[in-house]
């Protein structure tokens, strides 16, 4: 029968006054089992402050084992067995106190050790199989290891049988040269990575003590991963002791808090020990990224400035507002008024259409006082009126959408030919001028096949061609999930391994292609087929791969025909989180300036949104209304956060991720040569297309343009969103300053300020009519003084009109949308 001992956890009643009674307390596990002498549980002692909030007590406990020959408790609640035995630990604080069931068991003079589960953590949490170390593509000193351990088996052979056996003693166990490097004793590149006595230490040298015994037959792996508490709102200066919960095949559970691994994603928000530990540092939201075994999981850090926030002059017009304020209030964050009418249609006309207003729609749009006037606008830029004549944006929304969607396909001449391309990128915009629900669309592209030249969405296996890359590229740009890593190795900040990778890429290895006579002279078609035969293998273990969805279960190759339409499946699925969210998180970064995860195309578990209720509600209305990206649009821009102004205030300035202002953005290269002709009232030529194409209207990257490639225009090499690139630099500056562009515009003798000349215009008349083209309002008495003063000072009046207009293509008002 064992024997019944007890741990005391004793604590002061801080942030209490003394004759005043703390609220009740709680201690996460309410119970718990040691398994093993190298078993380990954290215990985390929470509460709440006068206020009631959330508190941690971890660290003001002081614990005493009552039962020193079974139990040892460390300084900051953690347990570690000594023998066996059962019993209890008693959490105190003030006049309260918790019983927590308690039991030891397993615990031998020779524990058993696991290479996977035990050491391969302690190296890991060292840092010794990091890219920098001994993952390094050549290793360190001699020693080899696969990163973060992807490979362990190669690591067990690295580490025993390589270079002679000489890393190990099992004679003497502290004598092993990979011990005696690790604390030291023996000169290490990679320095101190543990003390002699450690929990490190011990366990290495029980398992060198046990014979190095690799890899286990059917031994579970680890396939979940829990971190408590999962999100928490911190005072600056306080801190949490976290806990880990490693979920395994079997269905079993075991505390991995001190071998688990931290980072902090902000250390201007928090910092971590390497214990568990976060410290709230800063204002803001951030979070603590934890790994074990590759797993990855975050706990949310949430700081708030402690502003009184007064919101009641911003009233909720759906729950993109709702949402976005319950942020505001959390983080104690002041939004910015709405913005002006002038400034929100002409912001309006740019995120929808790429297009400046024309004149005569703003003045019309400032002259309303229809209270729902701003929802009307973007309906009609959005073509959801139902009314043919009020609907006349078609063109232009298709033609600045297609824009987008052909260089998230990679649209290019290059891979497919004039034909295909034109075929893929007529197909793209005619999807959108009939509003095709994006999961028919992203259907009809993977489960593509035929001729190139006739069935445009076939270019996209021309495009990508081989299996591993179409992978790499279905999960990016349909996913938002960056798998290249995982080709080589598991992924270092995800759950993503080779066996994904491959498993993805494994629905690919049947689609060929083949040359087509059909076009004749023209040549270069090619028709994309399902194939008999194709497999891919795992290039570690040389398995034949099953096609398998990410983190899901393998398909049944024989049923089907065509492997890519169950992939097409799931992939599209209502249920299907990632897709909805990579959807709905692109689309509020396009029109909101920054995303709710960034990099947008970059969704993982360790790099959670900054509001993830808004990101779930926004999935849900997508999937919910099948898919449809004008009405998805319409939730975004008619929300009030939308029509913020772009102006932050003292309290706000700081803020680039919660939306209390508008984000201000660059103009996109097309869009910008376009609102330049427009300003100007010409025309750019482009080679090879009819006069009157505009930038936003261009099918790819192959039609010569200093312009638009010195401002940015991505040549659609790259599957990453960052190919369009919105950084400044000084090519950029002289382009738009002193470039052959703006001056051809400038001095057009079919242009804006030829004509200003010709109709004899007053400078009065002709500066009021280049404000309006230019900025899309009416010049102030300040802006008249200043123009006329340009005006003045130049050689004669068109070079003074060329020198207003120049001066207002260069100004951050014309440049940028806000």
């Amino acid at each position: 029968m064992p024997k019944l001992f007890a741990i005391i956890v004793v604590a002061g009643s801080a942030g209490f006054p003394a004759d005043t009674q703390p609220p009740a307390i709680a201690v996460d596990p309410p119970q718990a089992v040691l398994a093993g002498a190298f078993a380990r549980t954290q215990l985390r002692v929470s509460g709440s402050d006068a206020a009631g909030r959330a508190i941690d007590l971890t660290g003001v406990c002081r614990y005493e084992s009552l039962a020193p020959a079974v139990l040892a408790v460390s300084a900051t609640g953690q347990v570690r067995p000594l023998a066996d035995g059962s019993g209890a630990i008693r959490v105190k604080h003030g006049d309260q106190s918790i019983d927590i069931p308690f039991t030891v068991s397993d615990v031998t003079a020779r524990p058993a050790v696991s290479f996977r589960e035990d050491v391969i953590p302690v190296l890991s949490k060292a840092g010794c199989n990091q890219g920098a170390c001994h993952a390094a593509q050549y290793g360190q000193g001699g020693l080899k290891l696969s990163v973060f351990a992807f490979a362990p088996d190669e690591d067990h052979r690295n580490i025993v049988r390589d270079w002679m056996q000489r890393r190990i003693s099992p004679a003497d166990p502290g004598d092993s040269l990979i011990l005696r490097k690790a604390t030291l004793e023996t000169p290490h590149g990679g320095g101190r990575r543990f003390d002699v006595g450690s929990y490190e230490h011990d366990l290495v040298s029980a398992w060198i003590r046990a014979g190095a015994p690799g890899l286990a037959a059917q031994e579970p792996e680890v396939v979940g991963l829990s971190v408590s508490p999962a999100d928490r709102v911190y005072a600056t200066g306080e801190s949490q002791q976290l806990r880990v919960v490693a979920r395994y095949s079997d269905g079993s559970e075991r505390d991995v808090t001190h071998v688990a691994r931290y980072d902090s994603l902000s250390d201007a928000v928090n910092t971590v020990s390497p214990a568990g530990q976060l410290t709230a540092a800063g204002h803001g939201q951030a979070g603590v990224m934890v790994r074990y075994q590759g797993q990855a999981k975050v706990s949310i850090v949430e700081v708030p400035t402690g502003r009184t926030v007064d919101l009641s002059g911003f009233t909720p017009n759906n729950f993109v507002d709702e949402l976005v304020a319950a942020r505001w209030r959390r983080l104690g964050l002041q939004p910015s008024g709405p913005s002006n009418d002038a400034e929100f249609v002409r912001r309006a006309f740019l995120d929808a259409i790429g297009t400046l207003p024309p004149p005569d729609r703003v003045r019309a749009f400032l002259a309303s006082s229809d209270p729902d006037k701003r929802a009307a606008l973007v309906d009609e830029l959005l073509g959801l009126t139902g009314d043919p004549k009020r609907d006349i944006y078609t063109n232009e929304w298709s033609a600045y959408w297609a824009l987008k969607w052909g260089d998230l396909l990679r649209n290019n001449r290059n891979d497919t030919g004039d034909g295909g391309m034109w075929a893929l990128y007529n197909w793209t915009r005619r999807s959108l001028r009939e509003n095709k629900p994006v999961d028919q669309f992203v259907r009809e592209i993977i489960t593509a096949q035929g001729s190139i030249f006739e069935n445009g969405p076939a270019n996209y296996y021309r495009i990508a061609r081989d299996p591993a890359e179409l992978a790499e590229t279905t999960a990016q740009v349909f996913l938002g999930v960056r798998l290249m890593c995982a080709k080589c190795h598991h992924h270092p900040f995800e759950v993503y391994g080779q066996s994904d990778y491959y498993g993805l890429a494994a629905f690919f290895t049947r689609v060929g292609a083949k040359s087509s006579p059909d076009f004749g002279s023209l040549g270069g078609d090619s028709v994309v087929m399902v194939t008999s035969s194709g497999d891919v293998r795992h290039p570690r273990t040389g398995a034949i791969m099953q096609p398998t969805p990410l983190q899901a279960k393998p398909i049944d190759p024989t049923a089907v025909a065509d492997r890519r339409r169950p992939l097409a499946e799931w992939l599209t699925a209502k249920d299907n989180r990632l897709f909805a969210q990579n959807v709905v998180n692109r689309f509020w970064a396009y029109l909101m300036g920054a995303g709710l995860v960034e990099p947008i195309d970059d969704m993982r578990a360790t790099n959670p949104a900054t509001n993830p209720e808004l990101l779930d509600a926004l999935a849900a209305d997508f999937v919910a209304h099948d898919f449809d990206i004008r009405r998805l649009m319409r939730v975004i821009m008619t929300s009030r956060v939308y029509g913020l102004s772009s102006i932050p205030t003292a309290d706000n300035a700081t803020d680039t991720r919660f939306y209390t202002h508008y984000s201000v953005k660059r103009l996109p290269a097309e869009v910008l040569l376009d609102a330049i002709d427009t300003a100007c009232g010409t025309r750019e030529k482009f080679p090879n297309i009819p006069l009157g194409t505009r930038a936003i209207e261009l099918p790819d990257p192959n039609y010569t343009s200093y312009f638009l490639d010195t401002m940015g225009r991505p040549q659609r090499v790259a599957v990453c969103e960052c190919e369009r690139t919105a950084e400044p630099n000084l090519a950029q500056v002289l382009q738009i300053t002193n470039g052959d562009l703006i001056a051809r515009k400038l001095t057009d003798p079919k242009g804006r300020i030829s004509q200003l000349i010709a109709d004899n215009r007053s400078d009065a008349d002709a500066i009021a009519e280049l404000y309006w083209h230019v900025f899309g309002r009416a010049p102030t008495a300040e802006d008249v003084a200043g123009a006329h003063a340009i005006i003045g000072r130049a050689d004669n009046r068109r070079e003074g009109l060329e020198d207003l207009m120049w001066a207002m293509c260069n100004c951050r008002e014309f440049l940028f949308n806000h």
